[in-house]
């Protein structure tokens, strides 16, 4: 794993960590909903599939498929990644102006203005860990 990786692994697992595991074993991300509300998890590159340690940092998703974006809250502001390892496109390089749209964990939508602005701190660090 290269040392740009690495230091991503460790700010997502110190941000948004994982139940018993590290992002930095992570292959993809996905949502499932067993009951009421979506939840987050991440597939291993042993098989394992984990949750996040607290299901409520995660805030909800937008796209589908490869493009999926997984949106999170976190003690210092909102992280945006991309659901897919093979998904090159970086949050920098979207637009920062505009309305995204986002299904929440309850099912609802989240309309979020100038997304860019609010992770533009986190974009180096979160894009491309599973990404």
């Amino acid at each position: 794993m290269q040392q740009e990786q690495i230091e991503k692994a460790k700010f997502l697992d110190q941000m948004i960590p994982l139940n018993g595991a590290s992002h930095s074993e992570a292959v993809s991300y996905g949502v499932d909903t067993p009951m009421r509300y979506s939840e987050c998890f991440a597939k291993l590159a042993d098989g394992r599939v984990v949750r996040l340690k607290d299901s409520r940092q995660f805030i909800g998703w937008s796209g589908m498929n490869g493009s999926r974006r997984l949106l999170f809250r976190s003690d210092a502001g909102r992280i945006l990644i991309p659901a897919s390892v093979s998904q090159q496109q970086t949050t920098r390089e979207r637009r920062s102006s505009g309305l995204h749209k986002f299904i929440t964990r309850d099912g609802g939508l989240l309309f979020v203005r100038r997304l860019g602005q609010d992770i533009a701190r986190h974009a180096r660090l979160a894009d491309g860990i599973a990404a």
